[in-house]
This record gives structure tokens, C-alpha cells and sequence, in this order.
């Protein structure tokens, strides 16, 4: 498949899910659907399990302040979504790589990274119990729905842009790539929109919508970097070889806490953090490249 028309069907995936979006927003969610309460003061005397059992799964803050507002943020998000159709555009198929798209991923990039370590540490009600094994993203979400929808926001968008950054600047004609990757980081969108849905929700919309976004984002998006490793691994180079390595087994990691110990934005966030490093490596520093690859980034490519 050529160019043009390569380019074509990835703005087309990206057409398809922002319809599909704007659609699952409209008929789906309603502006404000989903019932909160906010803990007394003899809530916050409540030992930890008590606490969790009573409040996780119900929104501390009502989602959105009014209609209104709710249709901003669709409209606002549902646009975001149309945008990615243009990073592909703008990143896998210009003529070259730009000093503004090379600042542009780095920065987000550098953005996301400090927004999500920030935000998994955020104060939390101690009930909680221990940030670092009792905590996750959604569940912060309860309290902070904003943080939560611009921690999905920015984690999706760097992800993304540094991912096609990285095909780029490798000359790697990864579709199966750019796909898997478009799919999770277009799934982090619904997550965001429906913080952590509790043990008595199991198998309603709300909770199975939440789950099901909440992993797709987490596999494919670690996906989209996997089967470029692997591009790399089959090629013999010792230093990709070493980052595959490192980055499988902390994946393998994160599974084997978070069935052993429980999960937490800290566990959550161990992948995420060794992709970033590792995107940051590739794409802005010389450590993995070749003599005479950054003159062949600069070339139109073929995806």
C-alpha cells in the first residue's frame, strides 16, 4: 500500500474512533449519570477496609459541574482524538522531521512523564492505607476527576507522538505498529471518563467499559513499543536486544505484583516510567542510533 493511501486509512481508523467517541459520550454517559459522596469526618475515622468497602466505586466529586460543561469537555476531547489523524500526517509522512515536531514530542513526552509521577503520588485520605501498594490511578480519579482525565490525556498523546517519533526516526514501517498503538492510546479516553468502579459494580457498563479501556491502553500501548523492540531483537543489535529484555521483564513484573501484592498507581506506573526513559533514549539522545540514520530519517518513509 502505498503513501498516500496508507496515510489515508490511519486517518480514517483515527475518523472512525473519534466518531465512535463523540457518540459513546452523547448516548452513553449523560452529563453527570453516575452518583458521589463525599466522606464525612466520621468516614475518616474509618479503618482503612471499611473505608475502602463504603466509598470505592462512588465519586467523591460530581464528574462535571453542569451540562455545559459536560459538552465542552466532549466537544474539546472528541476534537483531541480528530488531532491524532494529523500527528501521523505531520510526524510519519512530512517530507522530514521538523525542529518543531522533534520539540513538540520531546516536550510532551517530558510533560507526561511528570504529570503521571505527580499525580500517582497525590495526597489521598489516609484510609487508603499505603500509597505505594493500595492506591491506583482510577481510584485518585474518584477524588480528582480532572487530574485524571489530564493524566489519561497526557500519558495517551506522549505515548502516542514518541511512538510514531520513534518509527520515524528509525525508518521502521511498522502498520501493525501504529494500529495497536492507535487503539490503546484512543482507549485511555473512556477510562478517564469513568473512575474506578468498585467491587459491587462488577459486570455493569460503567465497571466493564472502565477495565476493559484501562487494559487495552495498557497492553497495546506497551504493544506499539514491543513490536518495534522485536523489529530491532531479530536484527541482532545487542543494545535493543538488552531494552527488549529489560522492558519485557518489567512488564512481567508489574504482573507479578499486582497479583502478589495488589494494585497501585505505583505499580501501574513502573511500565509506563521504563517507556519513557526508553522513548526519551531513542528519540532524543545517539545511544541506539547508527551512523547515517538520522540522515535517513530525515527521507520521506514508507508505513
Amino acid at each position: 500500500m502505498g503513501n498516500k493511501k496508507m496515510m489515508k486509512a490511519y486517518m480514517g481508523l483515527w475518523g472512525v474512533i473519534a466518531v465512535v467517541y463523540g457518540l459513546w459520550m452523547s448516548l452513553f454517559m449523560g452529563w453527570d449519570k453516575y452518583p458521589y459522596i463525599i466522606p464525612t469526618e466520621a468516614d475518616m475515622a474509618l479503618p482503612a477496609e471499611e473505608f475502602i468497602a463504603k466509598f470505592d466505586g462512588m465519586l467523591y466529586e460530581p464528574l462535571f459541574s453542569s451540562p455545559v460543561v459536560y459538552w465542552i469537555w466532549v466537544a474539546a476531547s472528541t476534537a483531541l482524538l480528530l488531532l491524532y489523524a494529523v500527528f501521523i500526517r505531520k510526524i510519519l509522512f512530512a517530507d522530514k522531521l521538523t525542529k518543531a515536531t522533534t520539540v513538540f514530542c520531546a516536550v510532551n513526552l517530558i510533560a507526561g512523564f511528570a504529570f503521571i509521577t505527580w499525580y500517582g503520588f497525590l495526597s489521598f485520605p489516609e484510609q487508603f492505607g499505603n500509597i505505594l501498594t493500595d492506591v491506583t490511578a482510577s481510584m485518585l480519579g474518584l477524588r480528582y476527576p480532572w487530574y485524571f482525565r489530564i493524566w489519561g490525556v497526557l500519558a495517551s498523546l506522549s505515548i502516542f507522538t514518541n511512538t510514531l517519533y520513534m518509527y520515524r526516526k528509525n525508518n521502521y514501517e511498522g502498520k501493525a505498529g501504529v494500529i495497536v498503538t492507535s487503539l490503546g492510546c484512543a482507549a485511555i479516553f473512556v477510562t478517564v471518563n469513568v473512575p474506578s468502579a468498585g467491587l459491587d459494580l462488577v459486570m455493569t457498563a460503567r465497571c466493564l467499559s472502565h477495565w476493559a479501556t484501562a487494559l487495552i491502553f495498557a497492553f497495546l500501548g506497551a504493544a506499539g513499543v514491543i513490536i518495534f523492540l522485536l523489529h530491532k531483537f531479530k536484527q541482532k543489535d545487542k543494545k535493543y536486544m538488552i531494552a527488549t529484555i529489560v522492558f519485557v521483564a518489567v512488564l512481567v513484573l508489574m504482573l507479578v505484583l499486582l497479583v502478589t501484592v495488589g494494585k497501585s498507581a505505583f505499580i501501574e506506573n513502573l511500565p509506563m516510567w521504563v517507556a519513557y526513559a526508553l522513548l526519551f533514549i531513542i528519540n532524543f539522545t545517539s545511544f541506539f542510533d547508527k551512523k547515517g540514520i538520522k540522515a535517513k530519517a530525515k527521507e520521506t518513509v514508507k508505513v
